[in-house]
């Protein structure tokens, strides 16, 4: 059910504005689920998913501050 309505969600927001302000958001689940995976099943925490959320993480905050400066 919560797959569903972040689904659902996030094709509103696609409506709503730009995909280039949305798609930082979207990248957040791989984060959020890699979180649910370590916390619900054990999965081990590696360098991949360090660096990856790293990456995934700066860029959302990146085009955030630069849509707040564009405004």
């Amino acid at each position: 059910m919560t797959g569903m309505a972040g689904h659902f969600t996030l094709i509103k927001a696609y409506q709503v504005t730009e995909a280039s302000t949305v798609q930082p958001f979207a990248y957040f689940q791989l984060v959020f689920a890699s979180a649910v995976g370590i916390w619900a099943f054990g999965d081990l925490v590696d360098v991949y998913i360090i660096t990856g959320g790293t990456i995934i993480e700066g860029a959302r905050l990146l085009t955030f501050c630069r849509q707040l400066h564009l405004h």
